[in-house]
């Protein structure tokens, strides 16, 4: 990929804040890659499927999931769920350092999600949590069926929406979990599956050492 294939979106933040970025590779892996990782990830994967307790009841989560790291002492925690990670496969592995390179920000953490069809989405949410550090960068790899992206202001309430392709990375830059919200939202009468894997770091030292 050249510079030319990305886009720069520039991102409000506070008002005395500079903004941010979202950087978008809309055909990072070609239609053949997309195709077979695609695939191996359905079928390879050991897929969750986790449920949250709402109101005294345990309501399904609407999604396939699993975490993944480098190491397998460690986990990952959010609304009552937490996930004993999978180690790294070798392809998952090295997807990640192709990322890494890409983008200059190491990763070594996933979290996997299958949208089996359109009734599975994911809410307003950020990836804020206190063990992905001061300042989270995420990269988003999307494969499948096309889906609309929205990312919601903290503040002000304004949506931004973007159609992420089959085989697209995106990147979202510094202080956009502290200031963002983001959901993939459900989609009447989609049959097609979509995976999506957020890359993402968590200090290894820190963490096996129980330091926050």
């Amino acid at each position: 990929m050249s510079l030319f294939d990305r886009q720069v979106i520039p991102v409000p933040l506070g008002e005395s804040d500079d903004p941010s970025e979202l950087i978008l590779w809309p055909q990072w892996l070609s239609q053949q890659e997309a195709d077979s990782l695609l695939a191996q990830s359905i079928e390879n994967i050991p897929w969750r499927h986790d449920s949250i307790r709402m109101f005294g009841k345990l309501i399904p989560v609407p999604r396939l999931q699993n975490w993944f790291a480098d190491h397998t002492n460690t986990s990952y925690t959010y609304s009552g769920i937490t996930m004993g990670a999978v180690l790294f496969p070798d392809w998952m592995a090295d997807l990640a350092q192709s990322i890494g390179k890409e983008t200059c920000h190491p990763f070594n953490r996933a979290l996997v999600n299958y949208y089996r069809d359109g009734s599975d989405s994911v809410d307003w949410h950020a990836d804020d949590e206190p063990e992905l550090g001061p300042d989270p960068i995420i990269s988003s790899l999307s494969l499948g069926a096309e889906r609309v992206f929205q990312l919601r202001h903290n503040i002000t309430g304004e949506i931004l929406s973007l159609s992420l392709p089959h085989g697209s990375l995106l990147l979202m830059g510094s202080r956009v979990q502290h200031f963002y919200q983001h959901r993939l939202a459900k989609v009447k009468a989609l049959n097609s599956p979509r995976v999506n894997f957020t890359f993402r770091y968590m200090d290894n030292q820190k963490e096996l050492s129980g330091q926050s």
